[in-house]
Parts: structure tokens; sequence; C-alpha cells
């Protein structure tokens, strides 16, 4: 899919059936599932994949290497990240950038800021979250840095 106009630019985008895109996004080189909403002036890169039935509420940021499984809830504000500034500054260099991985059924807090981390499913991370370190599955953490509060009971 290619489209372009003042408020909507995809390009290479793979989008599922069912699929509701808002205006004001710009999304290219990345897979959205099927029934999924992607809100207003949002942004994904490539490399991303988003799986089915999964929202993404407006003014987040999906950068490269990031990818976010079924059935998972992005509020509003939620900003991944996937250069640590290892060496000092920005990496300029994409082979340094790392990779996140968002498990199945995952919710995620307005606000909250996700380093290159994996992210169990079942897991909720609360509004505001710095997530600096893998979270395991059905455990809800807060805070900065973000710390488990509590164990989720698996139905």
């Amino acid at each position: 899919m290619t489209t372009e106009s003042n408020s909507l630019i995809c390009r290479d985008v793979a989008v599922g059936c069912g699929t509701v895109i808002w205006n004001f996004v710009n999304l290219y080189g990345c897979q959205i599932g099927d029934d999924c909403m992607i809100g207003a002036f949002i942004e994904i890169q490539k490399e991303v994949s988003i799986g089915h039935r999964t929202r993404i509420q407006s003014h987040t940021f999906i950068c490269e290497k990031v990818r976010i499984g079924n059935d998972c809830f992005i509020a509003h504000g939620v900003m991944f990240i996937n250069d640590t500034f290892s060496g000092g500054g920005p990496a300029g260099d994409p082979a340094l950038w790392a990779e996140t991985e968002v498990g199945d059924g995952v919710s995620i807090g307005s606000n909250a800021t996700i380093l290159p981390v994996k992210i169990g499913a079942g897991s909720v991370i609360g509004a505001g979250a710095v997530v600096t370190r893998d979270v395991p599955p059905n455990v809800i953490v807060v805070g900065n840095p973000a710390h488990i509060t509590r164990r989720l009971t698996e139905d």
C-alpha cells in the first residue's frame, strides 16, 4: 500500500483486513495485522510488525525493530526507543540499534517509554513507566525504572 496526502503518508505498508487507520499518520515499511486500529498522529517505522486485533492510540511513536503481538493495547503517547546511546550519544548506524518484542495480550499505559526489551505475554505496563529491563509474562510493572508490583493469574 502506498498512499500520500496532507494527512496520511503510507509507503510500502502491508495492512490486514478490517484494519482502520486514522488520518495524520506516517507509516512506512511496516506490517499491520487484521482488525487493528491505528489512531491519529502516529508514526510507525520500517521493520515494525504489529499483530492482529491490536489497538494503538494517538501520539504514539514506534521506531524500527519493534514487534508487537496480537490483541495488544498501546495507549496514547507511548514511545518506543531502539537506540540505547551506548556510545554516549545517538548511534547513527542502525546496526547498533536493538530490538523490542511485545508479547500477545500486553497493555501499555499512556506516556510509557519502552527501551529495547522483551515484554512477556499478558503483562501490563503502567502509565508513565520507563521500561529498561525485560518484563516477564503476566505481571504489572510501574515506575521509573519500571518494577514489578504484582503478578497476574492466568485464566
